[in-house]
């Protein structure tokens, strides 16, 4: 067995995630725990911290079968964000959770923007909308006033384990970052003209630390739970975004880290907090830099695709079907707004279409369509963040549907970047895994992520598929409120 060890754990939308290194970056064990969440309502969606808490006991059980737990020397939580869960003074839920793609207050989002105004945003580094916590909370103020009875702590997810493991009540940055309005991006603090503008008392929020710091050491309660050993550090972690853009290596402006899960991103670093609110702003994790997130709610339309038009179909098999095809896919379009849109244009009743569709199309032309969409809303972002001096020069591709080849190339063409893959392993558990490494002083500091990552698989861009995509973006201008129009 290793002498040493790391480990990083993930609370995600839909399951839990842990991984064991030793402190070369060598994967040792890793885990999955798979949980639900609840849609009570449209636009609704909630989760039992209760379940998070149980996953993460059966997680460090199953690790402690290839790693002895006297030899785990540091633990980080990282999870999904922004989510809102309000615990009592014994740090128990006093309800389920509610998560980042709940829409819920989307009334109190605008009338917080309102009330709070340009000042409100520019405090933030982010708008005032229903995607993050301040109008969460306003919903929760109007409907659930007894929930603001007793003493609370407002906590997002990856905190409620290491509330459970340590008994410390902390966020990170990059989490706090996501609280907007409440958080003041610059002064990195909790705002006390925000908290006064949605009622809620300081006392509610908890402390703020670096990620990599450690927030606390594993209770007696907590090691009978996890068989961890009592008195483990915990160190902060943070969010998962952020944890695996960390763990992608890409922490210095120029680079972007490109996500593609149910959700899409695409992480850019800056050196400084110059935000521009139509994209997702939050500080990194292990390190000063910020980062400048394009977030699309399209990554996952290839599975929707599939269900509808290839049902048993491989992947495999539409990749050779959309290769096969032009870039531009014949003047097929599909505008990928199918549940609205986040960055850059923040529109939740946005709808998609497709467009330019005749019988000289194929599955393969829908196909690359639908691909070329999901790539072209990137290069949107993208120019977003440009504009505000934020080129990118390259970007790395983790996780989900990086791992189709054709898409990559479409991606990268797109960018109009070199685009590199990470086979395996950046994955937010590593960045956590990299962050207890920091805390205890056996990882030297964010540079290290290079050496642990895999290594990369390498795409480069062509000058005239680059051309291509960039017209389509231009036309998706008139595209895209033309549709609104109609739809």
């Amino acid at each position: 067995m290793p002498t040493s060890a790391l480990v990083g754990i993930d609370i995600g939308a839909s399951s839990a995630k842990g991984a064991a290194h030793d402190p070369e970056g060598r994967l040792l064990g890793s885990a999955e725990v798979a949980y639900r969440y609840d849609t009570p309502r449209r636009g609704w969606a909630e989760a039992d911290a209760a379940g998070w808490w149980r996953a993460t006991c059966r997680i460090l059980r199953t690790l402690a079968r290839t790693v002895r737990p006297a030899r785990i020397d540091g633990v980080a939580v990282t999870g999904q964000a922004p989510t809102l869960l309000l615990v009592d003074a014994a740090g128990r839920p006093l309800r389920p959770a509610i998560l980042w793609l709940d829409v819920r207050s989307d009334v109190e989002a605008d009338e917080l923007a309102s009330r709070v105004g340009p000042e409100g945003e520019a405090i933030a580094g982010n708008r005032v909308h229903a995607y993050f916590l301040g109008p969460k909370l306003a919903w929760l103020r109007r409907h659930e006033p007894a929930r603001f009875e007793r003493p609370a702590t407002i906590l997002q997810a990856h905190a409620y384990p290491i509330l459970r493991l340590t008994g410390a009540r902390v966020t990170d940055y990059s989490s706090a970052s996501l609280a907007a309005p409440l958080y003041d991006c610059r002064a990195r603090a909790w705002s006390p003209a925000m908290c006064a503008a949605l009622g809620v008392d300081p006392a509610w929020l908890p402390e703020i630390k670096p990620s990599q710091a450690i927030a606390g050491r594993v209770t007696a309660a907590a090691a009978r739970e996890t068989g961890l050993r009592e008195g483990t550090p915990v160190a902060v972690g943070g969010a998962d975004f952020a944890a695996s853009t960390l763990a992608a290596g890409v922490t210095e402006p120029g680079e972007a880290c490109l996500m593609l899960g149910t959700a899409g991103n695409l992480m850019m670093p800056l050196a400084t907090p110059d935000f521009d609110t139509r994209l997702i702003n939050s500080h990194h994790v292990g390190c000063d830099r910020f980062l400048a997130v394009g977030g699309t709610l399209s990554g996952a339309l290839q599975e929707w695709f599939r269900s509808i038009a290839a049902p048993g179909v491989a992947f495999e098999t539409l990749d050779a079907e959309a290769a096969a095809v032009p870039a531009g896919a014949d003047g097929l379009r599909l505008l990928p707004y199918l549940q609205g849109e986040r960055t850059p244009v923040w529109d939740a009743g946005a709808t998609g279409a497709f467009v330019g569709l005749s019988l000289v199309h194929g599955r393969g032309h829908l196909y690359r369509a639908v691909l070329e969409s999901v790539a072209v809303s990137f290069r949107h972002c993208a120019e977003v963040a440009a504009e505000k001096n934020a080129r990118l020069r390259e970007v790395v591709a983790v996780n989900g549907g990086a791992r189709s080849a054709v898409w990559r190339q479409i991606l990268c063409d797109a960018l109009g970047v070199p685009l590199h893959y990470v086979p395996d392993g950046a994955t937010a558990p590593t960045g956590g895994a990299l962050l207890a490494g920091i805390a205890v002083g056996l990882v030297d500091g964010v540079e290290a992520a290079r050496r642990w990552r895999p290594a990369l698989v390498r795409h480069a861009p062509d000058a005239a598929r680059t051309a291509t995509y960039a017209a389509l973006l231009a036309s998706r201008a008139s595209l895209y409120p033309a549709v609104r129009q109609i739809a």
